[in-house]
């Protein structure tokens, strides 16, 4: 088994002195250069082999000899088990191996290679997970930035549409504040007038009133004149006790009254204009592009539909259906539904005169189809812009 601990300076276990430029046989011993006798590197001797191995004295043919193996860091790791060093590894068991382990029962007929041949494959499956990751890294990068441009487009428009949002009612309240304004200001000035107008009027009567009052009070004193005095005066008295017709003035000109009413006439529609408006906006506010699907199996053959089943438009050439319906109507008329819940609320588009409306969902999908109630449609006729 490998140990984990490494010793500060490898040794030559022939000489004892520090390993460097070192040299293994095929039996996997490392050696100094120097502890090898030249005949070692030029061949076979004259017995035809090449010297013992110092350490296991086991023959070596010349076509056995294997280069020496660079050591990396796990060179210097030593088997915790014969203390020999780490060369090479186990691919079944996935364990590094000196040459005693390497030599033993237990990893006989697994595969087993020196440590630089042996990690290159799993380098390679290394680098091609990391390409791939890198690959997946920037893919996900990439829709990353598409979903935040498209966000910031979306928020972008959204605070636009709350600027305008702002705009608009600013507008209507400035609007409503003026026209406010403008009726208060009419309604004072009517007010105006008639004060004037109260004014004088009672101002032209109690005038009227003094001189009756004073009329009044002379003919009481001269009712308690003697008779001689009195008959003296009777000519100038009759002249004065003559009575004249007073003619009471209006208290309010009818041309003011007019403008009053018409004022008033106009103001007592408000609430119900401003309830209008309201309900208006709510129903423009809340009402939403819901999708229709025209049906073909219901429609006449002169009408050709657009391939999502949205729209429709008329054409002298009559279509072949793959699977023929019933006999279709004569008129150019078709159904379609609507999807998801509605709110009892449609509002259709158009570009000529057409006849609209809603069908109850027994009501037959072929033939000639009347539009009325009896036949469960309720239509509306639009005919040269006129409903």
């Amino acid at each position: 088994m490998p140990s984990t601990s490494s010793r500060a300076e490898a040794a030559c276990p022939a000489c004892q002195r520090p390993l460097k430029d070192a040299v293994t046989p095929s039996c996997g011993h490392t050696f100094c250069p120097r502890c090898l006798p030249p005949s070692y590197y030029m061949g076979a001797q004259h017995s035809g082999r090449v010297l013992l191995c110092p350490l296991c004295k086991e023959e070596e043919k010349t076509e056995t000899f294997v280069a020496p193996v660079p050591l990396g860091p796990l060179g210097e790791t030593y088997c915790a088990e014969h203390g020999e060093k780490i060369y090479f590894f186990c691919e079944n068991d996935t364990e590094f191996l000196c040459v005693l382990c390497r030599e033993g029962p237990a990893h006989q007929a697994h595969a087993v290679g020196f440590l630089d041949s042996a990690i290159q494959p799993y380098r390679d499956r290394l680098r091609s997970r990391l390409e791939a990751l890198r690959g997946e890294r920037d893919a996900m990068e990439d829709v990353k930035g598409r979903a935040d441009q498209k966000l910031h487009v979306l928020l972008s428009q959204i605070e636009s549409r709350k600027q305008q949002v702002e705009a608009a009612f600013e507008r209507l309240q400035q609007g409503l504040r003026e026209q406010q304004c403008f009726l208060l200001a009419r309604l004072s000035e009517l007010q105006q007038q008639v004060w004037e107008e109260r004014d004088k009027y009672i101002s032209t009567v109690t005038e009227e009133v003094a001189r009756l009052g004073t009329q009044v009070k002379e003919l009481e004193e001269k009712c308690q004149w003697p008779a001689n005095e009195l008959l003296q005066d009777v000519r100038v008295s009759q002249s004065r006790c003559e009575i004249k017709t007073f003619v009471s003035p209006e208290a309010i000109s009818p041309e003011l009254v007019k403008k009053i009413r018409d004022l008033h006439r106009k103001i007592l529609t408000l609430p119900e204009l401003m309830s209008t408006f309201s309900e208006n906006l709510v129903c423009h506010l809340e009402t939403d592009s819901g999708i229709v699907t025209l049906d073909p199996q219901t429609a006449s053959r002169s009408l050709v539909f657009a391939a999502d089943r949205k729209s429709v438009r008329c054409t002298r050439h009559k279509q072949s259906l793959p699977n023929p319906p019933p006999p279709p109507p004569r008129s150019q008329s078709l159904s379609a539904s609507p999807q998801g819940a509605t709110a009892g609320r449609w509002q259709c588009s158009w570009g000529a005169a057409l006849s609209g409306g809603v069908a109850m969902e027994a009501v037959k999908r072929s033939g000639e189809q009347g539009l009325g109630s009896a036949q469960g449609v309720w239509a509306v006729v639009i005919s040269h812009r006129k409903c």
